[in-house]
Order: C-alpha cells, then sequence, then structure tokens
C-alpha cells in the first residue's frame, strides 16, 4: 500500500513553478509571428525551432556584419549564442568569435547597463576560457575578464540585497534587469555563481510581482517612459509580469524568447504574490536614489516607499524629491481596468541645470542644451514624468498628500494632476465642472470610490489620453482618497467626501477620514514623513531586514528564504 502511495504521489503534477512547455513554446510562436527587425532574440527562436531559418540567418547577418551599439547588443549576442550554440552554424559561430575581438561596444552609465555589460563578459568568457588578450576587444584574457565580471556582479548582488537596488521598479528598465538574470541563471557554469544569479532572478520577480496588479506595474518608479506614465500597461516589463505571473502571452516582447528556451520557471509563491489581491495589504520598502556625483554630500539617497494594495486598485508612493534625474515618478493611483490609460498622478515640471548636474558628468550648462535631443519631454513645462525638489508626499494606507511649494528660483510655477481618459472612469456630480464647490473631484472606476481634494482656480484639458488639471500657483495641496465601493452606492458615498476639509494649522495641515474615524497630520515641507524604518520590505507577503542579504517570502501554504550570505565563494 505504502509503494502503491508513493507512486500515485509520483504521478501528481508539482506545481511549485510554472511555464510548462506549451507555455513556452506558446510564447516562442508569438515571437516568430509578431513583425520585428533584425533582434538576436527572434533570431535565437526561429533558429532553435528550425522556423524561417533563412530569414533568420539574414537577420543575423544584418546584426553581425557592422556590430553596432552598446550593452544592448551585447546581451542580444549572447543570449543568442548559448541558447543556439547546438545548431549554430560553424560560420556565424567564428563571425561572432571576431565581432568579440573588434568591436567595442560602450559599456553604459547605470546600473542596469553595467548588469548587461558584466553579464555578457561573464558567460562569453566561459564560452572561449583560454583566449589572451590579443583576442577581446578588452585587451584582457579571458580568465582576467571573468574574474572582473564575476566580482562586479557579485558586489552588485550584494549591495542590492543589503543596501537596496538604484533603479528600482523600472517599467522599463526592470525588463533588462530580468533578461540577463535569466541568461546568467540558466547558462553560468560555475554552479555557486549560478545558484546565485537564480536567487537574485527571483528576488527581482518578487520585488516587481508586490507591486503587481493585473498587468500594471504600481507604484512609485525610479525610471518610467512617457507612454508607461500613462499607460502603465504599455510598459516593456508588463511582458515578463505576464509570462511569469501568469502564463499569458499577449504582451510579447522580443527577449521572452531568451526566458522560453531556458530552463528557468517562477517559483509559485512568487506567482502567488503577484496575483492573490483576495485580501489587501500594505507594503513599505527601501531603496535608494541614483548615485549622485555633485551638489550634494548625500551619494544615494533613501527612498522610502509605500503600497496600499486592493483587488481593484493599488495607490504607490515614495516620499518626493529627487531621487533619480529625468523620468522619475513619485506616486500614482492605478485602477484594475481592462482598458488603457488607467492611472491618476500629479507632477511639479521640474527643469533645472542643477539637477543635471547631480547625477550626469558633463557640463551642466552643455547638458541643458542638449537634453531635449536625448530626452525629448525633460524641458518641456506639459511633460507626463520627472521628480521635483519642491514635492512632498506623505501616504497613510489609501489615503495620499501630493504638497507643492515651488521656490522662486524654479523655471516653471504650477502643478499638474493627470486624470485617465478611459471608460471606465465615470466622474461623480460635478457635471461639466472638474471640481465641486467645497474642491472635491468625486470618480468611481468600476468597485473603486476615489475623492482628490484640490485647490481652486484649476484649468482643465483633455489631452485625448488622459486629461490634465493645471493649478498656476507656487502652493499645491492635493489630499486624495481611494475606497473600495463593495455593494455600496458610489453617488451616495460620495456624498461623504464633502464633510472633509483639510484644516492649516501653523506649519501643518490636518484631514479628517470622511469614512474612517481618523486623522491625519502632514507638516508641510517635511523631508518624508516617514518614520525610520530597517525594513527593506516589510508587508504580508515579502519581508527582508536592511544589511541582512535575507529576503523571505511567505504565503499561507509555502514559505521561501533567499539567503545571500550562503556560498558567497565561487
Amino acid at each position: 500500500m505504502k509503494l502503491i502511495i508513493l507512486l500515485l504521489l509520483l504521478c501528481v503534477p508539482i506545481c511549485s513553478s510554472a511555464q510548462t512547455k506549451s507555455v513556452k513554446d506558446r510564447a516562442l510562436q508569438q515571437i516568430i509571428k509578431k513583425p520585428s527587425g533584425p533582434n538576436f532574440a527572434v533570431v535565437s527562436a526561429k533558429l532553435r525551432l528550425h522556423v524561417e531559418v533563412k530569414n533568420a540567418y539574414r537577420q543575423l547577418d544584418t546584426l553581425l556584419v557592422r556590430p553596432y551599439g552598446d550593452m544592448f547588443w551585447m546581451y542580444g549576442c549572447a543570449g543568442l549564442y548559448l541558447a543556439t550554440q547546438d545548431v549554430l552554424r560553424p560560420e556565424y559561430k567564428a563571425r561572432i568569435r571576431e565581432c568579440w575581438k573588434r568591436f567595442t561596444p560602450y559599456r553604459g552609465d547605470t546600473e542596469n547597463h553595467f548588469l548587461m555589460y558584466y553579464g555578457s563578459l561573464l558567460l562569453m568568457s566561459e564560452v572561449w576560457p583560454d583566449l589572451n588578450g590579443d583576442e577581446w576587444f578588452t585587451g584582457q584574457s579571458s580568465k582576467e575578464i571573468h574574474d572582473q565580471a564575476a566580482d562586479y556582479l557579485v558586489h552588485w548582488i550584494d549591495e542590492t540585497v543589503k543596501k537596496g537596488q538604484i533603479e528600482w521598479d523600472s517599467p522599463r528598465y526592470e525588463y533588462y534587469f530580468i533578461t540577463p538574470l535569466v541568461l546568467l541563471a540558466n547558462y553560468e557554469r560555475d554552479t555557486t555563481l549560478k545558484q546565485r544569479f537564480k536567487m537574485m532572478l527571483e528576488y527581482e520577480l518578487a520585488d516587481y510581482a508586490i507591486d503587481y496588479l493585473d498587468g500594471n506595474y504600481c507604484g512609485a518608479h525610479s525610471r518610467v517612459s512617457d507612454q508607461a506614465a500613462i499607460d502603465p500597461k504599455s510598459a516593456e516589463t508588463t511582458a515578463y509580469g505576464e509570462y511569469f505571473f501568469t502564463d499569458s502571452v499577449t504582451h510579447i516582447q522580443p527577449d521572452i524568447a531568451f526566458a522560453a528556451l531556458s530552463s528557468f520557471d517562477c517559483p509559485k509563491i512568487i506567482r502567488t504574490i503577484a496575483t492573490d489581491r483576495s485580501t489587501p495589504y500594505f507594503s513599505r520598502e527601501l531603496k535608494r536614489g541614483r548615485t549622485t556625483i555633485r551638489g550634494t554630500d548625500v551619494r544615494n539617497a533613501q527612498v522610502f516607499k509605500r503600497g496600499a494594495m486592493t483587488s481593484e486598485f493599488c495607490l504607490g508612493s515614495m516620499q518626493g524629491g529627487i531621487v533619480q534625474p529625468i523620468q522619475q515618478q513619485s506616486w500614482s493611483l492605478v485602477f484594475k481596468s481592462s482598458l488603457p490609460n488607467n492611472i491618476i498622478f500629479s507632477l511639479h515640471p521640474n527643469v533645472d541645470s542643477n539637477e543635471l548636474a547631480m547625477f550626469f558628468p558633463e557640463e551642466p550648462s552643455f547638458m541643458m542644451e542638449r537634453i531635449g535631443s536625448v530626452k525629448v519631454g525633460y524641458p518641456s513645462e506639459n511633460k507626463w514624468v520627472g521628480g521635483s525638489p519642491y514635492e512632498h508626499i506623505y501616504q497613510t494606507e489609501h489615503e495620499l498628500v501630493a504638497h507643492y511649494e515651488i521656490a522662486k528660483e524654479a523655471k516653471y510655477h504650477h502643478v499638474d494632476l493627470f486624470f485617465p481618459h478611459n471608460h471606465d472612469v465615470v466622474f461623480l456630480g460635478n457635471g461639466t465642472l472638474p471640481a465641486d464647490r467645497n474642491g472635491w473631484i468625486k470618480l468611481r472606476c468600476n468597485k473603486t470610490l476615489v475623492g482628490i481634494h484640490v485647490p481652486t482656480g484649476g484649468q482643465w484639458s483633455d489631452e485625448g489620453r488622459n486629461f490634465r488639471m493645471r493649478f498656476n500657483r507656487d502652493t499645491v495641496t492635493i489630499w486624495l482618497i481611494a475606497e473600495l465601493l463593495g455593494d455600496r452606492d458610489a453617488n451616495r458615498l460620495a456624498h461623504e467626501f464633502s464633510k472633509a476639509q483639510p484644516i492649516s494649522k501653523g506649519k501643518s495641515l490636518e484631514f479628517k477620514q470622511p469614512f474612517h474615524d481618523e486623522t491625519i497630520r502632514f507638516n508641510e515641507g517635511s523631508e518624508n514623513n516617514h518614520e525610520e524604518v530597517n525594513l527593506f520590505f516589510d508587508s504580508p507577503f515579502m519581508t527582508s531586514k536592511a544589511e541582512s542579504g535575507v529576503l523571505v517570502l511567505h504565503t499561507p501554504k509555502e514559505t521561501l528564504t533567499l539567503d545571500f550570505n550562503k556560498n558567497l565563494e565561487y
């Protein structure tokens, strides 16, 4: 009987992870079907499946005949070689070898750049382990390249898990953290390093999962594109969220091919963290700002990140100020919606050579002249992304205060509040006016009720994908409350907002919550309005103490501990 039970257990599928062969094959088929220019990941899928082989080699010719670019070229080329090395024609292997000898890619200057650069060098130095410096564009031997790359990657992992990530929670650049980690976790030959890379990939996915709602990367972001700032699901990282968390391939991106060709599966516990929204939760995280090079004694600002997650919306924020140049998004309210443009946020469009000088090595006035050609939206008074030294944010659960005090020397003296142009969003009780006489904008999105108290005199404009409300004044306070409706009537409940008004008390503002017996006090101009904490992650799903190097994931049925203190030597 015991033998029969054991045999039956062995026959039962173990669902500790996902990405079955059918899921992976479906993803590869979608990638092949999607029109694209020459791309290493797409070529890899075609060669691996032996589909459109002639076309694949023509595209590879284009990618190799004149190598161009930087670390993005490097990780794609490395990924192709490793994913197809048993079927790749010998003459193409020789051409790739020659590229890594003659072509000198740009290393870049950001956290994701360095991961792609050193990750690619580590893997390719293992492909050709015995070459001298004359055979590499760096002038180093294979061993020297391998040791330097491994040292950097181990250092980066250690710093990230103990001090916090710098390019944290980026809807765009998380894509370029996940892809090189997929390659490292799958193809690294040293077993100790391979395990650390696998754990780091799981760490990144868990960090993503805690802020994931139905395809949306929610909350504050270190770096976000203009498109994703208005339409969260359009972000590159959405492709990985759908693939790893829900086995979906609707929002396909080429690099998913590398994941589908790998042996890595997302652990079930991380999928649960990303998709279980049966109970609302509040999460706290500590991150690091981008490293400064001048203009301040603070090299990496401490970032206090907060998020209130429910089944219908997520309200997330950091404390304000500038912790990343150009592309920061300090807070947002994201609705669950099948339609695009499902987000509310505000910003002061700061444009300042001093901000650029803090983070970029070029002469500040030169940077100011050319920034418009590199990051088109930065100089614009109508931009959708960016931090500001005049912005201060406080969040507690489902309430948020965004307070702006704009200095005289600032270039622009207005604050913009953005609303979604989305048919799921219905404005309540205002007729054609954006706000009622008590200063409240009230709206409903499916099962979410939102009230936003704003100053008088806001100018309302329809920009197609979104509505913009502009306040032409130096002091602006926005108070937002999000409430799950349940079975309650939205119009009747919305009347409660009018009973609540902010009260100014010297240097502080006091808010009486309309639905709960609670008073919120916000100190104007304070740096962060957050208590000091020593937790990197603090939520029902994830906990990690600062400097510990240990992340514990937990659900009612599972626990997974990622301990980066083990096997430090390789």
